[in-house]
């Protein structure tokens, strides 16, 4: 029988540039917009990342928004 540990997804690969200049994002709190590939685009700040999903921050009176990965076309950072 398979136990809840061999079911996770894979760790968070650190060594690739992209998830490392996104954990530079959320270290910074920059602002960014979130091009999903449909065309819709959302603005907030990234609160954390895992391998799968990322969590926008729109607004601090609105709850996390979960991103998919697999959704994102762009992600343009507000300097």
């Amino acid at each position: 029988m398979q136990s809840f540990f061999d079911k996770r997804a894979p760790r968070l690969d650190t060594s690739l540039p992209s998830v490392r200049h996104v954990q530079e994002l959320i270290r910074n709190r920059t602002s960014v917009q979130v091009t999903m590939v449909g065309g819709q685009e959302l603005e907030g700040t990234i609160k954390w990342q895992d391998s799968e999903f990322l969590a926008l921050r729109q607004d601090s009176s609105r709850p996390l928004v979960l991103i998919n990965r697999d959704a994102i076309a762009l992600v343009r950072a507000f300097l």
